[in-house]
């Protein structure tokens, strides 16, 4: 699959990377993509960089790892290209980093960080993915023995999801599909499950899914 990632940072790097380890086609798009060089040499010809707009117009899917706040520009910069394609959204509000854009009055409602982002972008199949789990256990514990970590998606479209939740297991992860995008914000910032490194299991328990 073609799958392009918004951001090469410490998730969309390290997610990326577990892609292309699985066999897919990864376009990291990003500012300078000179400087990704090194991490790209070690993925064995299956990804490569360039803009915002490369890493959405020819692929299958797009995941959205940038900080909060770049949302607006960005999502201006993309719409057109992206158009009606499934959109993995791991996007969280940092207060320190996003100032205003992580509060009630920003982007970040009270109904919840997906209906932000599904504001900006519309036409976009959004599912929430990836946006619960710090970057180093996604890191050190991918396709480990036993329980695996739990992912939480929400999403509106049913073949989006479906998607998602093949994409999360093959990057080494138990997919919890927790129903539609209303849903997502069971598991934002400040929830139970966020930033917890509980497995798929634990997940499902705490979110009444078991």
């Amino acid at each position: 699959m073609k799958i392009g990632i918004l951001g090469a940072g410490m998730i969309g790097g390290t997610v990326g990377r577990l892609w292309a380890e699985a066999g897919h086609e990864v376009t990291f798009g990003v500012r300078h993509p000179e400087r990704l060089r090194s991490m790209l040499s070690g993925l064995g010809g299956k990804a490569v960089a360039g803009s915002a707009i490369d890493a959405v117009a020819g692929e299958d899917v797009v995941l959205a790892a940038i900080p909060f706040r770049a949302w607006p520009g960005v999502a201006a910069e993309i719409a057109a290209a992206l158009g009606d394609k499934v959109l993995l959204d791991a996007t969280v509000p940092d207060p320190p980093r996003d100032g205003a854009a992580s509060g009630d009055a920003g982007l970040a409602r009270k109904d919840g960080v997906a209906f932000a982002v599904a504001r900006l972008l519309p036409r976009a199949k959004l599912v929430r993915a990836f946006s619960t789990v710090m970057w180093t256990t996604l890191q050190s514990q991918a396709h480990r023995v036993g329980d695996r970590i739990g992912i939480p998606l929400a999403g509106d479209d049913e073949e989006a999801v479906a998607l998602a939740v093949r994409l999360v297991s093959d990057a080494g992860f138990d997919p919890v599909v927790v129903g539609p995008l209303s849903q997502a914000r069971r598991f934002d910032p400040g929830t139970s499950v966020f930033d917890s490194g509980m497995s798929g299991r634990e997940v499902r328990a705490a979110l009444g899914e078991a």
